[in-house]
């Protein structure tokens, strides 16, 4: 009996370290994702500001040395 609590106690502490490790990458991955919110809204920013410059959207167009 005490074997088998003995194992169940490992189980239950790789189980909580497993999830300590979890938690830290989604941690990580919500910093990288509010980043990259950033630099897309910066984006569209640029873009409807280079948009706003030229009147209109520039049509898509081959480039002259097609």
């Amino acid at each position: 009996m005490e074997e088998e609590i003995e194992k169940l106690e490992i189980k239950v502490s790789y189980l909580e370290s497993q999830c300590d490790e979890l938690n830290n990458v989604i941690i990580d991955q919500e910093k990288t994702i509010t980043l990259l919110e950033k630099r897309i809204e910066s984006l569209e920013k640029k873009v409807a500001d280079l948009i706003e410059v030229s009147g209109e959207a520039r049509p898509n167009r081959r480039p002259p040395h097609y």
